[in-house]
Order: structure tokens, then sequence, then C-alpha cells
């Protein structure tokens, strides 16, 4: 998983952990709240019964004080304490709508608001005949209908005040109650909150600080010059990918390290070279033209002359060595002009072609289509491409296929390959190739210069040669780029 998608999916997992926490805090409130209301509602009803009850028991000693003592204050007492009495029924019966109580619970209280209504007429009809004089017969209807109607009220008022008040008991206990839980739970989460958070935060910061210090020490290994140490980096991810672009980089630094290492010894060789070469040139001159000179005035018969030849062919073939060796330290007088890769192509094999012919080798051509002309200096490639199809010719002691390959390369080279079915070269040769007096044929048959001779004019035109096999008598292919003129 990338870092990208880990920040995500982190991110994601957290926005969910606190939708699940404000979800389950958000349930836990409501149900605190609902026992709060009902707590709150059960308090209200239980007053509102207090208030009735009082009032209830004013009235009836208001009722009682007038038909003992016939004081007319007490009458009007009973008139103020009854239509209050009337009025907290009615509130409470506001109240009770309000909160949409049970319907056991309504007829409840319309049947004590009922039996008040009946008891307070009931104390009017009395108050009413013990004014008009009638004492006697008030004071039996008190006795006999009033008395036990009050006291059953009463009881009915104090049972569903008991009620109301157990209701708000355990609604205000269930109320604290849940406070507690919901406490305990907040608490509980936010741990769980933390704790995951500070997991996630640590697998995140070593899935990346792990990474970069390896990155970091690669980096300062390979600044010093290490670049044949590789950054390891497990796992599929922007720092994998970067820690493959840094063993990239250092793998470019280090063939980029061999190429002017290489060039460095070839401008040092190309001088030293060039002195050798001076230095031998003239007496090999001089011992070429004196035993040609006493060639000539032998005998065919003298067996002096089978030793001279054999100088004379020694000689010639130090000769063209020191012209190697000259070829190489020069390297001059280029003249680059545009021209067609293909015809210069078609132009060397023509003067290999009874080489190739005598060797049994096939050519088979692979030229692209609308190829760029070459910005080059034509006698110095072709004497490249003579090199090559000459070192391939030697490659195939019993005949083969050469491949002859051409192709547009990043779109500013010329790409052209010489594949070849023959030797092959070793993986430790392969390294050696362009090393000056380095060569794979039999003694007698190579100088090793050729294909530092082919280098350095490749070095020149700003191009590159390369070379490839995969093993012995697995054939070799030699690549060359050179710049378009496109």
């Amino acid at each position: 998983m990338t870092i990208k998608n880990r920040l995500i999916f982190s991110f994601a997992l957290m926005i969910v952990i606190i939708i699940f926490i404000a979800s389950i805090l958000f349930i836990q409130s409501k149900v605190q709240r609902d026992y709060l209301m009902n707590s709150i509602q059960n308090y209200s009803l239980m007053a509102g019964i207090r208030e009735i009850q009082y009032y209830l028991e004013k009235s009836g000693s208001a009722c009682d004080f007038y038909l003992v003592l016939g004081d007319s204050s007490e009458r009007s007492k009973f008139f103020e304490y009854s239509g209050m009495l009337k009025e907290k029924l009615s509130n409470y019966g506001v109240q009770l709508n309000n909160f949409k109580i049970k319907k056991d619970d309504y007829n409840k209280f319309t049947d004590i608001a009922e039996s008040c209504d009946v008891l307070l007429l009931r104390w009017k009809d009395v108050i009413e005949m013990y004014s008009s004089g009638r004492r006697d017969k008030a004071l039996i209807m008190v006795e006999n209908g009033i008395l036990s109607y009050y006291d059953n009220l009463k009881n009915k008022i104090y049972k569903e005040y008991e009620y109301k008040s157990k209701a708000f008991q355990i609604a205000e206990l269930q109320s604290l109650r849940m406070e507690k839980i919901n406490l305990i739970i907040s608490i509980g989460l936010s741990l769980f909150a933390v704790v995951l958070a500070t997991l996630l935060s640590v697998v995140i910061f070593r899935t990346i600080s792990n990474p970069l210090e390896k990155l970091k020490e690669g980096a300062e290994k390979i600044g010093k010059g290490n670049f044949l140490h590789k950054i390891e980096i497990y796992g599929k991810n922007e720092l994998t990918s970067l820690a493959e672009a840094f063993n990239k980089m250092a793998d470019n630094l280090k063939k980029s390290e061999t190429q002017i290492v290489q060039m460095d010894r070839m401008a040092s060789l190309g001088q030293l070279a060039g002195g050798i070469a001076h230095e031998l040139n003239n007496p090999l001159t001089g011992v070429l033209g004196q035993t040609e000179m006493l060639l000539e005035k032998l005998p065919p018969q003298d067996p002096i002359k089978e030793t001279l030849e054999k100088i004379a062919k020694a000689a010639e073939r130090c000769r063209k060595i020191t012209k190697g060796l000259l070829d190489f330290s020069r390297q001059k007088d280029y003249t680059f002009e545009y021209i067609d890769i293909s015809k210069l192509i078609e132009n060397s094999l023509e003067i290999c072609a009874s080489d190739l012919i005598a060797s049994r080798i096939n050519v088979v051509k692979r030229y692209g289509n609308n190829l760029p002309k070459a910005y080059i200096s034509q006698p110095h490639i072709q004497q490249v491409f003579l090199n090559l199809i000459t070192n391939a010719i030697h490659a195939m002691k019993h005949g083969g296929i050469l491949t002859v390959v051409t192709d547009v390369f990043l779109k500013n080279y010329i790409s052209v390959s010489f594949k070849d079915t023959g030797d092959g070269i070793t993986k430790l040769n392969l390294e050696k190739m362009f090393t000056p007096f380095f060569t794979t044929k039999e003694p007698g048959k190579g100088t090793g210069l050729g294909l530092v001779i082919s280098y350095g004019i490749i070095q020149k035109h700003r191009g590159k040669i390369l070379v490839s096999s995969d093993g012995e008598n697995k054939g070799a292919t030699f690549t060359i780029r050179l710049p378009s003129g496109g």
C-alpha cells in the first residue's frame, strides 16, 4: 500500500471512529435527556398533586370551621380555596396533555378531578343549608355523605402523590446513573481513540521514517563514491520507487565514472601510443626497406631468403600496429556532414562482400523506415562499420548470419546494430572489449586496436558504442548510437 493510500485510510478510519464515538455519545445523551425529562415531568406532576392536595385540605378545613364557628370569613376562605383548587386541577390537566402521559394516569387524574368537583358541590350545598338556618341537617349531611367521600378522595390523591414521588425518584436515579455511564463511556472512547491514533501515528511514522533513514544512509554512501551500494526498501510505495530511482542513479553514475575513466585512459594511451609509434615507425621503415633490398639481391634458392621473408612479414605487422597507434592517437581531420546511414552501411557491406561470401555468411538487413540523416564524418564512421563487419566475419569461422538493424533511438539518435552468430563473448571479456591491445582473436590475427579506435571515433561523434553477448558460442551484438540531423 502506498503512503498516500495509508494516510487516506488512516484519515478515513479516524473519521469513522469519530462518527462512531459521536453516535454513541449522542444516543447516550438522548437516553439521559429522556430520563431527565421524565424526572422533571414527574417532579412537576408530583408538585401539582401536592398543590391539589393542599387546596383540597384547605377547602375542607374552611368548610369545617364555618360549620363549627359560623364565621363568615371561613366561608369566604372556602370559596377562595375551592377556586384555587379548580385552577390547580385545570393546570394539572394541561400538564398531562403536554407531557403526553399514559392513558391510565390520565384516567386516574380524571377520576380525582371529578371527585373533587363532586365534593366541592356537596360542600357548597352544606354551606348553603347552614347559611339558611338548617344547621342540624347540614351537619347530618356532612357526617353521612361527605366525610367518607372526603377521606376516600384524600386517599386517592395521596396514592397518586406517592406514585409520582416514586416515579420521580426512579427517573432521577436513572438520570444520575446514565450520567455516570456517559462519563465512563466518554472517557473509555476517548482513551480508545487516543490509543488507536497513537498506534496509527507510530505505524505511519515508522513506514516513512525507517525508509527515509535508509535513503539518507544510501545517499551519503553514494555521495562518497560507493556506487555499488544498493538501497533496499521492501514493499510497494513512493519510497520504494525513490529507492529504485537512487539505485538507478548510482548505476548510471558508476557507468559514467567508468566511461570517464575509460576516456581518460584513452587520452593517456593516445598520447603514449603516438609517441611510441613515432619512435618505432622510422626504424621499422629502415628494417623493412633493407630487408626488401636483400630479398631482391638474393637468388631464389638461397636459404637465407626464407628468414628474410619472415623478417619482412614481422616488420610489416609491426608497421600496421604503429599505423593503428598513430590513427588512434591522431583521429583528426573530421569533416561532419549529413549522410544517409543506410547507404553508408550498404557501401561498407559491398567492400566486405567477397570476405562475407568466402566465409559463408548471410547478411540480413532490417533498415528502419524514414530514418533521418546522420551528422557524421563519413570516412571515420565507415572505418567503424568495416571494423565491426570484419570482427563479425572472424567470429563466425564456420559461417553464420550477420543481422544489421537500423532504427531511431530517443528521437535524436540513430541506432545501428551488428549482430552475429559467432563465438560470442564471456561476461569477463565484455568489460575489456574497448581496452587497448585486448583481443579475443588467435595470436597474430589481431592487434587489439580496432575497437579502441572505433570507440574513439564514436566518442568524437558524441555517440555511444555498446556490446552485448549471452556468452560463448552465442554470438555478439555491437550497437552504435549516432546523433541524427533531425
